[in-house]
């Protein structure tokens, strides 16, 4: 016999952990099933000895007046994860040099007026951006208890098909200050050509405004209080539990089967998987929907990385200061990305370095390049030949690197796809382009009346600020 719950949610991710907080907000029991043996999809972390890493998060916007925090208060749970902010929101090297920007909005226009006299007009117009931004996205977010409203498609629309890159040149004219902001890319995983003005300048724009943030103990913890406040109102959070298949009887999604034979019902379903598995595999192949498998056949995920997980000795402190650091030896930044499209890896082209100070007896230091999933057939010895050039360049740029390195682990486009069911090892969902905005980020409703998306495939996109605001908005319209 099946057990029944009044809604059940496919993965742990923090959008499934989000919307299901508050769908049991709103009296459902809510079941959430998870294939890993830990909960919060890239929110997870691991250990190695004595040393915590992050699987694939390392900064959100997090400050009081926020979105975030004003999600946790309204769940109770403001107290349940310590944050601590960070005294920058990154570094950029590039052959015009080195720069660190600041973390709050305040330091940040100090210091880009008194960096770049001649760009005050731009920097205000930036300032001006930033504010329309806020109003249009964040603002009905914080006030969606009074009533909830969907997208302004109307402030959305005007970023149609338009890149950051042709943004950013529209209001800044100095070529060092526009690779200052262009050097961000990593953040949305495509160049500044490629990527998409709105989604590109959003990251920016809640970092500029809220500071960058991380979660005492790892973001772990952000998974464990949300999983915490269903379980303590009478759901359930199952790890090792893959769902293998759902059923489907008039239209409706019924219950849903895991990989050991155990099924669920529920009246509700929450999808926060890959859509590519929900879509082509678990859903039965009579009702499948075709729309919805041309619209993935003409999508693409985006890119992966190759991750090097560093335990470090305490002197890195001192060596690597900045707690997020973007590498590039060319101004070209369309260059690289296509090289990462194409599957082109004679070296190392661009260097992403994130270092952790929870533990500052075991600091840890995590090298990032970008890359498809279809670079190799080999993951198991190419991911070792790629980390070795990437330590090599670390070392590089900061000389006795390599000394201070204790303990290494490396992960791949297929350890992420193995571990999170991202398709690919997606690291944002679907790729990030201008020329898909308006149709890459899938929709929460499904062509099956009770079965629901939510995640970082669906707008806004990656991120876990857009992936709580995606939940947040999805579990208003589910339960209206």
């Amino acid at each position: 016999m099946a057990v029944r719950y009044d809604a059940l949610i496919i993965g742990s991710g923090i959008g499934g952990l989000c919307c299901g907080a508050f769908l049991a907000k709103a009296g459902m029991r809510v079941l959430v099933l998870e294939q890993h043996s830990k909960i919060g999809g890239y929110a997870h972390g691991f250990r190695r000895r004595n040393f915590s890493f992050e699987s694939g998060i390392h900064s959100i916007p997090m400050a009081d007046e926020g979105f975030i925090m004003h999600v946790l208060r309204l769940l109770g749970l403001e107290t349940a994860v310590e944050r601590i902010e960070l005294p920058e929101m990154f570094c950029i090297a590039n052959p015009l040099g080195t720069v660190t920007i600041p973390s709050r909005k305040e330091q940040v226009i100090d210091y880009l007026n008194t960096g770049f006299p001649g760009q005050r007009a731009g920097i205000a117009a930036l300032q001006e951006q930033a504010a329309l931004f806020y109003g249009n996205i964040v603002k009905p977010l914080l006030e969606a208890e009074r009533g909830f409203t969907p997208e302004n498609r109307e402030f959305v629309s005007r970023f149609h098909n338009k890149s950051y890159k042709e943004f950013i040149d529209g209001i800044i004219t100095d070529e060092k200050l526009r690779h200052l902001f262009y050097g961000q890319w990593p953040y949305v995983g495509s160049s500044p050509e490629y990527a998409p003005a709105l989604f590109f300048f959003m990251m920016f724009m809640m970092h500029f405004i809220e500071g960058s943030h991380v979660c005492k103990g790892g973001f772990s913890t952000l998974a464990d209080a949300l999983a915490s406040y269903i379980k303590g109102r009478g759901g359930e959070v199952a790890t090792k539990s893959r769902v293998a298949a759902v059923s489907v009887e008039n239209s409706l999604v019924t219950r849903a089967i895991t990989d050991r034979g155990e099924e669920y019902e529920a009246p509700l379903f929450v999808s926060n998987i890959s859509p590519y598995i929900l879509h082509n595999a678990l859903i039965p192949e009579p009702f499948q929907g075709k729309r919805w498998k041309r619209r993935l056949a003409s999508l693409s995920p985006s890119a992966s990385c190759v991750a090097v997980y560093l335990g470090m000795k305490p002197g890195i402190n001192s060596l690597v200061t900045p707690h997020i650091s973007f590498w590039y030896p060319s101004l070209d930044n369309e260059k690289i990305f296509s090289n990462v499209l194409r599957n082109k890896k004679d070296g190392i082209d661009h260097l992403i370095l994130l270092k952790s100070s929870h533990a500052p007896e075991y600091p840890t230091l995590t090298l990032m390049n970008f890359v498809l999933k279809s670079f190799s057939s080999d993951w198991k010895s190419d991911k070792m030949r790629i980390a070795d050039m990437m330590v090599k360049k670390a070392e590089e740029l900061y000389p006795g690197l390599r000394s201070c390195i204790e303990v290494m682990e490396v992960g791949s486009p297929a350890t992420f796809e193995r571990y999170t069911a991202n398709t690919g090892g997606s690291l944002y969902g679907f790729e990030n382009t201008r020329l898909m905005y308006g149709e890459a980020k899938i929709p929460v409703t499904t062509h099956l009346p009770n079965l629901f998306q939510v995640g970082h495939w669906g707008k806004p996109g990656g991120g876990i600020w857009n992936v709580m605001s995606n939940a947040y908005a999805a579990s208003k319209m589910i339960i209206r």
